[in-house]
């Protein structure tokens, strides 16, 4: 049996999908006590190995990230192409979409990967986001049978690790040199 303890202690993120960027912000502001929200608008421009369904995929999202407590607040905006946060918006409205795991590194990453998929869930969407200063990788797999919702995988390294500890410290990151 494998040690899954690499996945079970990097839970970190729970995931909304939602309409508008800055009133889901304020909700979060004025009902739960999250003030510091980093916003990436146009965050899938960039990415790269665009997968959607097995297939490239051509998504456009734009995200507010916040912290509450140590968990990672997502807000997840639809803003084209085909994506699992239109199916979701479609099939369900907004809302929950994922719970997510913060991997350590892209060895790890791999292993929770090859888990999964050794388990039989399939990759919903996928990407690289590749930058100078730092690499994010994450999936999403299809885990709504089981728990109502997807699961990201995800890590980050080089100065986004650091820009993580900053919001996590109730830092407001610019995220996309706007």
């Amino acid at each position: 049996m494998i040690d899954l303890k690499f996945i079970g202690r990097s839970f970190d993120q729970i995931c909304f999908v939602v309409p508008d960027l800055e009133k889901a912000m304020d909700y979060w502001r004025n009902t739960n006590g999250v003030q510091a929200w980093s916003v990436a608008n146009d965050l899938a421009k960039t990415q790269i190995e665009k997968e959607y369904l097995g297939r490239p995929g051509n998504f456009q999202f734009s995200c507010a990230y916040g912290y509450a407590g140590d968990t990672l607040i997502e807000l997840a905006r639809h803003d084209g192409g085909d994506s699992i946060y239109r199916d979701w918006v479609d099939e369900r409205g907004y809302g929950l979409h994922h719970v997510g795991f913060r991997l350590a590194d892209p060895a790890d990453f791999a292993r929770a990967d090859q888990h999964y998929r050794d388990l039989g869930l399939s990759k919903a969407m996928s990407a690289l986001f590749q930058s100078p200063v730092g690499n994010c990788r994450w999936a999403y797999y299809d885990t709504r049978s089981t728990i109502g919702c997807y699961t990201e995988l995800y890590y980050l390294d080089g100065e986004f690790l650091d820009i993580n500890k900053r919001m996590r410290a109730g830092e407001v990151v610019n995220l996309t040199g706007e």
